[in-house]
């Protein structure tokens, strides 16, 4: 198994910062998107198993995540994520002309991947979300839009500190290395939030007609920061013919992490190995 990282440049400059894992002959590629309060070491684990069954795995730190640059914590423009997503893509696309890529997100790197895809179809060949922000997460859902909007304005630099602890997953090994983690976001700005939860959040809902990716949608119903009724509402509303949703019963936000995580991983493969058999 070949390992790396490396540093790519964005197009106004920022460096981004990801890592590797791959087999010696690729059937695919899968490109992992992190969500907030991670970075792309959380996808060691996972991108060595894709590797095991043959699949190159990639996993980004988004701006201001992990090792990559830009301002820690604040956003001003969600779409930045997607811009800097679409590098990535790209450069992952030099390095394997013919394979087929798909891409994996989880949690606010679910909603990133998934306006991703509304907005290049043609650059993937699916798809697979966990826990998908794809709705306002736990505690932002009930500030109306045009507050949401007006604090944005007038308090964008205030800085929010989550209430993350027990409820990503019940592995408490992982919890432990997060706790301690010093490249974890512990706070991040109104500003970001705004962004994420308000901005990305109604881009998605309001164009999910538009999707038409390849999809695996996954989301534990023990969820307690994204409900799980949010993948349920956009499986219903997408416009992809090749289409699953899987909701598992009682696990936690980080499905990949949880106890059960074998059967979890499972059905990633499983589905990826129906999907490249076409491409």
């Amino acid at each position: 198994m070949e390992q790396g990282c490396q540093l790519i440049q964005t197009r106004e400059g920022t460096r981004i910062y990801y890592r590797q894992r791959l087999p010696a002959h690729p059937k695919a590629v899968v490109m992992i998107c992190h969500g907030y309060a991670e970075h792309s070491s959380f996808y060691v684990q996972f991108m060595e198993f894709l590797a095991e069954h043959d699949y190159g795995a990639y996993a980004l730190d988004h701006r201001g995540h992990g090792h990559s640059e830009a301002e820690r914590g604040h956003l001003d423009r969600f779409e930045v994520f997607l811009e800097d997503l679409d590098v990535f893509v790209d450069h992952v696309r030099e390095l394997h002309p013919t394979q087929p890529l798909f891409m994996f997100g989880h949690s606010m790197g679910g909603l990133i991947s998934f306006n991703y895809g509304i907005l290049h179809p043609g650059k993937l060949q699916g798809q697979i979300f966990s826990g998908a922000a794809l709705a306002r997460p736990v505690g932002t859902e009930y500030i109306p839009t045009f507050l949401f909007k007006l604090l944005n304005v007038v308090l964008k630099r205030l800085r929010i500190r989550p209430k993350l602890s027990g409820k990503t997953t019940r592995n408490m090994a992982v919890r432990k290395i997060s706790d301690g983690d010093s490249l974890v976001l512990r706070y991040a700005t109104l500003g970001f939030f705004y962004q994420f939860a308000c901005r990305g959040v109604a881009f998605a809902q309001e164009k999910a007609g538009r999707y038409q990716l390849p999809c695996l949608i996954l989301h534990g119903t023990g969820d307690r920061l994204v409900p799980y009724q949010a993948s349920q509402r956009i499986f219903a509303e997408i416009f992809s013919r090749d289409k699953t949703l899987k909701l598992y019963e009682g696990l936690y936000h980080e499905l990949i992490h949880e106890p059960e995580r074998e059967e979890v991983l499972a059905d990633i493969v499983d589905w990826l190995e129906r999907r490249v058999k076409f491409c």
